[in-house]
């Protein structure tokens, strides 16, 4: 009876270790693991193209900058026989590309990752217009040529509007009703404040202004703000919204989207002011447009709270991918998966833990292509066999006879998926050749030995454990906490002694048995 609940101490005592240690850096370090869950990266990527015909050429644009907003990694710029520059230049960075013979169909990249966060602000009801403001936010109180401040109609619809006494904030809720009732009209270039007023519509540009005259008009600085509304896909069409100075602060207002001193996390500054996106020689044919991608990846604080993890910083010493960290640190967990399908649901697979194996290997592929990769190896196996079982060869020879096989035909389908740009498919030459070769040597004894029926089996029962490992070896959200608390493998070590002393039935019996227990009362 003893030796029967022997595991559960040691059971009790990795949980009350793990227990201690998150503890510890909960409460001592202050390491949240809410931190910990990932965040959504923006990779963007500003193609232009010209035709420049020989001649000189010149295109100027607007390159983000890190704020409280946004954070911008990993910028480059590829721009072969033309030179680029980038500076800041008051409120902006200007990012030029010049050449003095520009041929035609020259191709040009700037691409770069953000991190965005969403802002949000509080305008206190009390707070009054203040009788003085620094010298830096004058301007943006002036008149200029589109935001005519002193118009008396841009005068008569404030007044009309009720924004022209009270708080700032109630000055600015009214403000705010007359440009987001503008009837909404597609981008055709420039629309000035006074037109949208005139016309009672306007695109994200005419209301802009019309709130930053209006705003302007009661002393309350305001500016224009230009940028993308991030999307996964291409796009050619930017943005603009407004920024309004509140007690020190440039609180974002965007009356086309109806965000009231909010900044939504997709939203990426480009620059500040009445500015024009892009610049260009006016004689050159010239097309642009912004590629966006996203990716799941560590937020900033959690990049912090990984710092103090040893491993993170010996893998960025050798130079190694941090996938790999990640992979390594996931495949214990992925075992445990494989453990509960073959313990506790009772299915079948090859080997024990080469569904993990596969799944990890998976992640360059992505899962459809992983398994298309592992059906196309097993072709190739059942095909190579029957001619070597023809042969009557010895086992060994046999089976090296099979990785040759299974190599040239790994590699083979690389070569043709990237002919017909499939590019997740040739990726299956990264799976490792030692995974490949084991899931071939398996296939290959299953059929000899058991049956071309049993081997079905076990492959189905193979692809079902890999979709099951590749789901929960994939989620950031694990590998993050994994990460910042790598002493909750102790809690997986934990569940495999549970699992190794599992003495009930297994789910695939209740199934098999089930006349059988109906019967028996059960």
């Amino acid at each position: 009876m003893r030796q029967r609940h022997a595991h559960w101490p040691v059971i009790g005592a990795l949980l009350l270790i793990t227990a201690l240690i998150v503890g510890y850096k909960v409460i001592v370090l202050g390491d949240n693991p809410g931190d910990l869950l990932p965040t959504t990266q923006y990779n963007v990527a500003l193609d232009l193209r010209l035709n420049g015909h020989g001649e000189a050429a010149k295109v100027r644009t607007f390159l983000p900058t890190s704020d409280r907003h946004q954070l911008v990694l990993d910028e480059a710029n590829t721009s072969p026989g033309v030179h680029f520059s980038a500076q800041s230049e008051e409120l902006n960075r200007v990012a030029t590309w010049s050449g003095a013979q520009v041929p035609d169909g020259t191709a040009l990249r700037y691409a770069y990752s953000v991190l965005n966060t969403e802002l949000r602000y509080h305008i206190p009801p009390e707070l009054q217009i203040p009788s003085s403001y620094p010298r830096s936010v004058l301007p943006f109180l002036r008149p200029e040529t589109d935001v005519q401040v002193d118009a008396p109609e841009i005068l008569a619809a404030v007044a009309a509007a009720g924004a022209d006494k009270g708080s700032v904030l109630e000055r600015l809720q009214a403000i705010y009703g007359v440009t987001t009732g503008l009837t909404a009209r597609p981008f055709k270039g420039t629309t000035d404040a006074l037109t949208a007023l005139r016309l009672g519509e306007a695109s994200c540009n005419g209301r802009s202004r019309l709130f930053v005259a209006m705003a302007r008009s009661q002393g309350i600085p305001a500016r224009l703000v230009g940028g993308l509304i991030l999307q996964p896909g291409s796009k050619r069409t930017s943005h603009q919204w407004v920024e309004v100075y509140v007690a020190g602060h440039w609180v974002p207002f965007c009356p086309t989207n109806h965000y009231f001193a909010t900044l939504p996390a997709n939203y990426l500054v480009l620059y500040r002011g009445d500015e024009t996106l892009f610049r260009h020689t006016s004689d050159v044919d010239f097309d642009y447009a912004f590629q966006t991608s996203t990716t799941l990846v560590p937020s900033v604080r959690a990049r912090e709270i990984l710092g103090r993890f040893n491993l993170w910083a010996l893998f960025e010493r050798l130079e190694l991918p941090f996938s790999l960290l990640r992979t390594l640190l996931m495949l214990p967990v992925g075992a445990l998966v494989v453990v509960f399908f073959r313990n506790v649901v009772g299915m079948p697979t090859y080997g024990t833990f080469l569904p993990a194996l596969i799944a990890a290997a998976a992640g360059s592929t992505g899962l459809g292509w992983g398994i298309l990769g592992l059906l196309l190896v097993t072709l190739v196996v059942v095909t190579i066999r029957a001619g070597v079982h023809r042969l009557g060869l010895l086992h060994s020879p046999g089976l090296a006879i099979l990785l040759t096989g299974v190599t040239v035909g790994v590699l083979g389908v690389s070569l043709i998926a990237d002919a017909l740009h499939l590019a997740h498919l040739a990726r299956v030459a990264m799976f490792p050749i030692a995974v490949l070769a084991i899931t071939a040597e398996r296939l290959y004894l299953s059929i000899a030995e058991n049956g071309p029926r049993e081997a079905a089996q076990e492959m189905t029962g193979t692809i079902v454990v890999i979709l099951g490992c590749y789901v929960v070896m994939k989620s950031l959200a694990l590998q993050m906490l994994l990460l910042g608390f790598p002493e909750l493998l102790l809690v997986v070590v934990a569940a495999n002694v549970y699992l190794g002393r599992w003495t009930g039935m297994r789910l695939r019996e209740y199934s098999r048995f089930a006349p059988v227990l109906v019967k028996g009362g059960v």
